[in-house]
């Protein structure tokens, strides 16, 4: 842990922070940036560094195993993707709960259109994240209540998307591991892992879809490379080719499921845009949620690994649409960019950022001619 000292100086650094993003963003919003000051605190404050753990006689043997794994997939991470090195990662925060966050979504009722919050420094994104669940519970009455579509979800991975990650930053502020990281399967934390760390190559103010999608697709192909690679400290719960196997199911039910929920999309999209009145357009949309349900239904032997059985049992809304749309709208074009710069990590990256730079418009244009 970090000496009690170290944690006052960082603390005060920590609240003056919030101060000046109180001072930009309105007093209106200071319960908010509070919480998720002070949440966060928390958690770099009960952060213990991975190889202490690992030397303890004290560490149950399971939580060993699972340590030395991500050691050896964040080794795996900095030097055959290229992803940064620095201290994110090295750490580790045992949570007292099976989550570490609640995120609320909201979209308006008959449109396609994620709600956007605004953050002083991080620009906008379509989720708000909440340490408290009674203040998340709280806010989504509040968006109901202005007749929007709303979902509240736990979050069991959680990162600053790179922020706190730096070089330059001091070691306390840098994105631990969570205890929620592993309580999911080999395969499940090594992709979760590698998505977060994803985060830290390129990260793009009001297009989350964009952040989001990239690292999707860096979590996919860079499990799939890590199922080939030889590391003897990688100690895994299953035989590597059968985690292969695993994948590769895996990612054939996720290909079912989207084109499940795009179908719908599309359906939905027509439907709004028609000159049918608002209460008609209501009843249909209903009808189109029935029809996602029954064909998933029809559909659920066709599913090898995956049971999406929890997500339909939702009281499903344009929110949820949207999610799925959020994450993996565009992996199948970062799958092409990384063809086209011939599966070289560097390369690719280093494409990724110069899409970065450009405007949404532009951005969006250059990856739909990525066919």
């Amino acid at each position: 842990m970090i000496p009690p000292k170290s944690f006052v100086s960082y603390k005060i650094v920590l609240l003056f922070a919030l101060g000046i993003l109180t001072f930009c963003s309105g007093c209106s919003d200071l319960g908010y940036y509070w919480q998720a000051a002070s949440g966060h605190l928390d958690l770099l404050n009960r952060k213990q560094d991975i190889q202490e753990l690992l030397d303890s006689p004290h560490t149950p043997a399971e939580l060993k195993r699972k340590l030395k794994l991500v050691k050896s997939v964040r080794k795996f991470a900095i030097l055959q993707l290229a992803i940064p090195e620095n201290e994110g990662y090295s750490g580790y925060v045992e949570l007292d709960r099976p989550y570490v966050t609640m995120v609320v979504t909201a979209a308006p009722k008959l449109e396609l259109k994620a709600h956007k919050w605004c953050y002083w420094f991080i620009g906008c994104q379509e989720y708000r994240g909440y340490f408290d669940e009674e203040q998340a519970r709280t806010f989504t009455e509040e968006l109901q209540r202005q007749e929007l579509d709303v979902s509240v979800s736990q979050i069991t991975a959680y990162s600053t998307l790179g922020w706190l990650n730096k070089s330059w930053m001091p070691d306390y502020f840098s994105d631990p591991v969570l205890s929620t990281f592993l309580l999911r399967n080999d395969a499940e934390m090594i992709a979760v892992l590698i998505h977060e760390m994803a985060h830290q190559v390129v990260y793009v103010s009001n297009d989350t879809s964009f952040n989001e999608s990239f690292a999707v697709f860096v979590e996919q192909e860079g499990l799939r490379q890590f199922l080939g690679y030889t590391d003897e400290k990688a100690i895994l719960d299953k035989d590597r080719a059968e985690l292969y196997q695993w994948y590769l199911k895996t990612s054939k039910d996720r290909q079912l499921f989207r084109q499940l929920v795009n179908s719908t999309f599309e359906e939905m999209e027509e439907l709004f845009s028609s000159e049918l009145a608002n209460a008609e357009k209501l009843r249909k949309k209903q009808r189109l949620f029935d029809d996602l349900r029954k064909n998933y239904k029809s559909l659920k032997n066709e599913f090898r690994v995956l049971s999406y059985d929890n997500w339909f049992k939702k009281d499903l809304n344009n929110t949820h649409l949207l999610g799925v749309k959020r994450y993996h709208s565009k992996v199948d074009k970062f799958e092409r960019l990384f063809d086209q710069q011939g599966k070289d990590w560097r390369e690719f990256f280093q494409a990724v950022r110069e899409l970065a730079q450009e405007s949404l418009k532009e951005r969006n244009r250059r990856l739909s001619l990525l066919n």
